[in-house]
This record gives structure tokens, C-alpha cells and sequence, in this order.
């Protein structure tokens, strides 16, 4: 072998575990920067009637807010990049899903949303259409993904999970699409009751989500970089 071509490297090899190790710092301090907007705006904020956006409209709130957004866009940037980064069999359309969740994610935290009942703003547009856009993009790259690798037999194991996590965004995706549409049309008893679970249904799903990442995440012990 020539001395300037390396060989590939086996599986946890440093530059894995570092994306990895930086994929989960960052989701964990998503979290983390979650539980304090939750502990200090507690009286600002309904999380059972209110999503986490509404956060970032309460005095001191909205660059945390925007920390943890940014720092969840984060972690799922830099598992996109270990994935293209590893030998892993990921395709092309599963890590196309997951650029679209990370950037829907970016656009969430640059642009702040409207408040409950006041004039649509484009900010307020552009955030509502990521947030969806990323919530839809997550599961299904989950999907796709678990797909492709659960004949890889280092991460099999992990991509059935990858697949269970999946599954459970995705129902609780389509519940939180309820709640939503309920918040729009109350045109019934049981919609308005719907619609007063809109935060808790999203909280749900981006809990579930961000477990979702974390599993992406140590899928990535399972290549070999490039």
C-alpha cells in the first residue's frame, strides 16, 4: 500500500466517536436548555395547552429558546455528517430526509412564530412550515434508514430500534396533526377538548424525535469512516 493512502479504519475509530460523542453533547444540551425553558417560564407557558415555541414570545426566553432549537439542529447536522462521513449503507434518500428535518430545524430557531391569534407574520409562516417540515422529515429518514441497515449485521440491533423510534414519531407526528388541525377547526366538542392538548402532543413527539436522533447517532458506531 502506498504510504500516503491510509487503510480504512475499523469500527469505532476515533474520528466515529467523536461525531458521535459531539452528535449526543449537542442533543443533550437541547434537552437540557428544554427542562430550564420549561422550570422557568413554567408560569408563562401551559406545556399541556401550548407548544415550545410560544416560549421565545416571554421576556428573556427567546434566545434560550433559540439555543435549543439550535442546538438540536446541531446534533442532527452532525449525525447526517457521520453518516456520509462512515462506510454505513445509508443510501441517498435516507440522509436527503435527514437534511431536511436538520434544516427545518435551523429555520425554526431563526425565525421566531406568531403569537396565539395575532396577525400571521412571515417569520411566523416560515416557522410553522419548518417545524412541520422537520416533525415529517425525521420519522421517515428514521424509516428509511433502519431500512437500510438492518441487514448490516454491526448495527442491526440498533436499527430495529432506529425502526421502533420511527414508528412511534410517526404516530405521534400524525396525533400531534390532530391537535393542530383541532386548534384551526374547532367544530366539535371533542376538537376543542383535541386542541387543548396541542403543546403535550408536540412535546410527546419531539421527545420521541430527539430519541430518535440519540439512536441515529449510535448507529454511527456501526461504520467505518472514509
Amino acid at each position: 500500500m502506498h504510504p500516503f493512502l491510509s487503510p480504512p479504519t475499523a469500527a469505532g475509530h476515533p474520528d466515529t466517536e467523536q461525531l458521535t460523542s459531539a452528535a449526543r453533547t449537542a442533543l443533550a444540551g437541547s434537552v437540557a436548555l428544554a427542562a430550564m425553558l420549561h422550570l422557568g417560564w413554567a408560569e408563562q407557558v401551559d406545556p399541556v395547552a401550548q407548544t415550545l415555541s410560544d416560549y421565545a414570545l416571554h421576556d428573556g426566553a427567546a434566545k434560550l429558546f433559540t439555543a435549543c432549537v439550535g442546538s438540536a439542529a446541531a446534533g442532527s447536522a452532525v449525525v447526517l455528517a457521520g453518516l456520509l462521513h462512515s462506510r454505513l449503507p445509508v443510501g441517498t434518500i435516507a440522509p436527503t430526509a435527514l437534511g431536511v428535518g436538520c434544516a427545518g430545524l435551523s429555520l425554526c430557531a431563526l425565525f421566531p412564530t406568531d403569537p396565539a391569534g395575532g396577525v400571521p407574520s412571515v417569520s411566523g409562516l416560515v416557522h410553522r412550515h419548518a417545524a412541520g417540515a422537520s416533525v415529517a422529515a425525521l420519522p421517515v429518514a428514521g424509516l428509511l434508514l433502519a431500512g437500510r441497515l438492518r441487514r448490516h449485521l454491526p448495527v442491526s440491533a440498533r436499527a430495529r430500534r432506529i425502526r421502533r423510534l420511527s414508528w412511534a414519531s410517526s404516530a405521534a407526528a400524525l396525533l400531534f396533526l390532530g391537535t393542530h388541525v383541532s386548534v384551526t377547526r374547532p367544530v366539535s366538542p371533542a376538537a376543542v377538548r383535541a386542541a387543548g392538548l396541542l403543546g403535550l402532543a408536540e412535546r410527546v413527539t419531539l421527545g420521541l424525535e430527539v430519541a430518535l436522533l440519540f439512536a441515529m447517532a449510535d448507529a454511527l458506531r456501526g461504520g467505518r469512516s472514509r
